[in-house]
């Protein structure tokens, strides 16, 4: 059997075709056009056909056999977007998505009341911040001059599930992204939809990642594919990153240093520490996914690479600028230059080097970075693991893995084996597997494995130096 599973991302619309005999047998990435997607916002129908575009190219590359042979559509989105829309489900804006910060004054008048925002976050696994589409449509409703009752509250997912099949429905995995659905019992959140003014008919009917609905004649003509196919509404990137990484099972950490950062990891039950710093949403099968996000990873190396080093140098040549001898006294990187999300919530937080002296070069400064953001990382780790466990493994995926510095010193800094696996498409096979799910090839998401492609062991002779280091780096934290 074969699957069209089509990711639709902050950047770019994504398609891959998937034989359950052959594997991987085509993929393709398509940037959207700066008109659909800002990052901050994006044009709701301008993703829809954007999506379709990159899975129909990539199908008639392929000739007709293949698209006469798609038995199923599986979805991928991102997570905490917001559309608002009228009755009808027309827009009335473009899409919001979790880069988009209106709301952060709201948000810092909301968190003077900690009774407040302590007992959503218990409720929904979602901390008090920008991110998030309960705090969006708070601004939206505060700024706007209509009346909000007769509005409906969807996402980029929902918009394009509904586009394809004439469906409105949403993922629970979607909705525990938002701010309104209660963690605990996977349903819209009563006491936050009245905190919010929102009746449940407001947002879309809640969905088991597993839902399918029948493709519709137009997306069905646009991809040249049979009408009437199972579409998966799945659900989003972070979670179905989970599920294509083979961490469905206990214990299983995935940590991804890419744009952002982030570490997961799935369990039976909510975990929610008792100061609101990690996040909890679901996955699917009943498993939650508890995890924390830094905002600063690769965005802060490409600021530093192209700002203060002025792309004179390679990524290899600042490496190998670093002086080793001398990495007790390097700098301390805070890597919030966009803000911070795990463990304090802080969007107006600021970064920089701390601690910095006209000693230091710029070998020394760009060690900085990438040990700050590590340590950023590691900071939410022992949060996480004191309330959640500590993981028997480690998997790490993103822009790191181009760097074989940079892995060797998150193995340092956690005094971990991590492995590296063939991920360039972990997201998209986590929907795949989805749609194998539904078509009877598998009876759980934890029957999906992976092979590591390699382990990094750390070297135990820099334990002592790494913890100096990251209690130099807490210090500079509790100050800023």
């Amino acid at each position: 059997m074969n699957i069209l599973a089509l990711e639709a991302s902050t950047s770019s619309a994504k398609a891959v075709i998937y034989s359950d005999t052959k594997g991987i047998i085509a993929a393709r990435d398509r940037a959207y056009d700066p008109n659909i997607s800002n990052v901050v916002t994006q044009d709701p129908d301008g993703i829809y056909r954007a999506l379709l575009d990159c899975g129909g190219s990539l199908l008639e590359s392929h000739g007709k056999d293949i698209q006469g042979e798609i038995d199923a559509i599986a979805l991928c989105s991102t997570w905490h977007s917001l559309l608002i829309t009228d009755k009808q489900g027309k827009p009335v804006d473009r899409i919001l998505t979790w880069a988009d910060n209106r709301s952060a004054d709201i948000v810092n008048r909301y968190k003077k009341d900690t009774g407040l925002v302590n007992d959503i976050y218990k409720r929904t696994g979602c901390p008090a911040h920008t991110n998030f589409p309960l705090w969006k449509w708070m601004h939206f409703k505060e700024n706007c001059d209509i009346d909000t009752t007769s509005l409906r509250l969807s996402s980029q997912s929902d918009y394009i599930f509904k586009r394809m099949t004439g469906d409105w429905g949403v993922s629970r995995s979607v909705a525990s992204g938002s701010g309104f659905l209660n963690i605990h019992t996977l349903d819209w959140d009563e006491h936050i939809l009245e905190f919010a003014g929102l009746a449940a008919e407001q947002l879309a009917p809640l969905q088991d990642p597993e839902y399918t609905a029948p493709l519709g004649a137009e997306a069905a003509e646009a991809l040249n594919v049979r009408e009437g196919i199972p579409v998966v509404i799945t659900g989003p990137d972070g979670a179905l990153n989970q599920v294509g990484a083979g961490a469905m099972g206990e214990g299983v950490m995935t940590m991804s240093v890419g744009t952002s950062g982030a570490i997961r990891m799935a369990t039976d039950n909510p975990i929610l520490p008792e100061v609101p710093s990690t996040w909890c949403y679901y996955i699917a099968e009943g498993k939650r996914l508890a995890g924390a996000a830094t905002s600063g990873a690769g965005n802060c190396v490409n600021w530093f690479v192209k700002t203060l080093n002025k792309n004179k140098y390679s990524y290899d040549d600042l490496e190998s600028f670093i002086d080793e001898t001398r990495l007790m006294d390097a700098p301390v990187f805070l890597p919030f230059m966009f803000g911070e999300r795990s463990p304090g919530w802080e969007g107006s937080r600021l970064g920089g080097f701390t601690q910095l002296s006209g000693d230091h070069g710029l070998g020394q400064l760009y060690y900085a970075v990438l040990e700050g953001i590590l340590l950023n990382i590691y900071q939410c780790y022992e949060i996480l693991t004191q309330v959640g466990g500590v993981p028997h493994d480690i998997r790490i995926s993103g822009g790191i893995e181009n760097s074989k510095f940079w892995l060797q010193m998150a193995a340092d800094i956690f005094q971990r084996e991590i492995q590296t696996f063939d991920l360039e498409h972990s997201s998209t096979m986590g929907a795949i597997a989805m749609a194998l799910k539904v078509l009877g090839s598998m009876n759980s998401l934890q029957e999906f494995k992976l092979k590591p492609r390699e382990t990094i062991v750390p070297n135990r002779d820099k334990a002592k130096f790494y913890e100096h280091r990251f209690q130099k780096y807490l210090e500079w934290y509790h100050r800023a």
